[in-house]
């Protein structure tokens, strides 16, 4: 599967992955280890919340 096609189909539980995100951010000012972890978190919350709310 190609890049293009992963981010378009990101793997199970993921809305956005960190690689997407970081290509829309660019040139990265700060820790960005920090960073991702912290978007995963948030990422994974979005996900998730989707999902609770779709099984409803």
């Amino acid at each position: 599967m190609s890049e293009k096609e992963k981010a378009l189909n990101p793997d199970p539980g993921v809305c956005v992955p960190w690689e997407v995100k970081k290509a829309e951010i660019g040139e990265f000012p700060g820790n960005e280890a920090i960073t991702k972890k912290e978007w995963e978190k948030l990422d994974d919350f979005a996900y998730n919340f989707i999902w609770f709310w779709a099984q409803r």
